[in-house]
């Protein structure tokens, strides 16, 4: 049997989520909830399954759309694992990243401009 967390996200995520314009809604700060207080990466589905814990009306489609508006702000990151889902975590992409070459970083502009994003 699964327990059921606490519903009581952190107060400042309130504002945050205001200060990037984002409306702060249950399914919302439930998924923020289980960012925040997971010890690992979480992929999208993971993710899902513990807000729903929390609030059940988090929906999958909810999960990645909040994911990448949280991406977007630079408030979440995702790590690209071969063959699985990205897992993901709250703060900016991690700074060990080796800085990727010339070409690959020109290829990367061009595809965001194109509303892609490339993946190792």
């Amino acid at each position: 049997m699964v327990e059921a967390m606490p519903a009581t996200p952190p107060a400042d995520i309130h504002q945050l989520l205001a200060q990037v314009g984002l409306r702060a809604t249950p399914p919302r700060l439930a998924i923020w909830q289980v960012l925040h207080e997971a010890n690992d990466e979480l992929d999208a589905v993971a993710l899902l399954r513990r807000a729903q814990l929390i609030e059940p009306r988090t929906s999958l489609g909810t999960v990645y759309r909040f994911l990448r508006e949280l991406e977007q702000h630079g408030l979440a990151s995702p790590r690209p694992v071969a063959h699985e889902r990205s897992r993901w975590r709250l703060g900016p992409p991690d700074a060990s990243m080796s800085p990727q070459p010339p070409a690959l970083a020109v290829m990367a502009r061009l595809a965001a401009a194109l509303g892609y994003r490339l993946v190792r």
